[in-house]
């Protein structure tokens, strides 16, 4: 038996330099009507001596961190008011799940931080939430380079897979609030069943879906090659979405996105449909 979740967005925020992009993506992800507004968690390493996390909701003693103000101050100049907390924390991958089960989100929103060594991709947090998620009620996005600049496509690589259900989700709700174009790019092994006689198919009820919808907003194209190259070479648009076991299938190197105005942001779907 799975939780029912409220829905809505956690963005756990440690950079102010990265604050806008990510609070950009988290509010073009979030319904008004259906969800509570984004949710932004600052994580503060806690001071050498007090082992452990704090409990969920323990709010810092000391005025909330610059990154929690930059988060408060970009939403509220485009007239949204953010549920906006600081936490003291030495595990914040558990602090960040901990606190996503309590507000029962339908998404995390994080940033990406390459680690100092530069040889670990996904850097340590992120790796931690990906894995500490994958059986939980809840997607994750991980928002790899861009700017706050609007969209004017959004394409996202799918199919009928926990990750592709959650990239064409989340890349409806970016393009249905942006009211911009959403082009759903179908791995190639699932190019037969949208070919064949399988109304079944649970790919094709998702393209159904959309298309119901979305309407015109929503387009499809077919990948014609599970490569990284030819990944970017149909997704022209400024913000890709990318499964990340198709990212992982394909090498997609998380810090060397081509060209520098390009977003990629890599979900992992949580595996309980509805």
């Amino acid at each position: 038996m799975t939780t029912m979740h409220k829905g809505g967005v956690l963005v756990p925020v440690a950079n102010p330099e990265g604050v806008a992009p990510l609070i950009a993506i988290a509010l073009a992800a979030s319904d008004p009507n259906d969800e509570p507004p984004p949710r932004v968690l600052a994580l503060v390493r806690q001071a050498s001596g007090h082992a452990g996390s704090t409990a969920p909701g323990a709010e810092m003693e000391a005025p909330a961190p610059a990154v929690l103000s930059a988060a408060i101050e970009y939403a509220r100049a485009r007239g949204v008011a953010i549920d906006a907390q600081a936490m003291r924390s030495n595990a914040p991958a558990l602090d960040i799940i901990t606190t996503a089960r309590a507000a029962q989100v339908a998404w995390i929103l994080l940033g990406y931080h390459r680690a100092a060594s530069g040889g670990d991709t996904l850097g340590g947090v992120v790796r931690e939430v990906f894995a500490k998620a994958k059986e939980l009620p809840f997607s994750v996005g991980v928002f790899i380079q861009g700017t706050d600049r609007p969209f004017e496509r959004v394409f996202a690589a799918i199919d009928a897979g926990p990750d592709g259900r959650a990239a064409l989700d989340l890349g409806a709700r970016i393009a249905r609030k942006s009211r911009c174009k959403l082009r759903a790019l179908l791995l190639s092994n699932d190019a037969l069943a949208i070919s064949s006689t399988q109304p079944e198919s649970a790919l094709v009820d998702m393209i159904h879906d959309a298309r119901a919808r979305m309407g015109r907003l929503f387009h499809t194209d077919v990948l014609t090659q599970r490569s990284r190259q030819q990944l970017f070479r149909q997704a022209p648009g400024r913000l890709l979405i990318v499964g990340k076991k198709f990212a992982d299938e394909i090498g997609l190197p998380l810090d060397e996105v081509p060209d520098g105005d390009r977003c990629l942001i890599v979900v992992q779907g949580h595996p309980f449909k509805g």
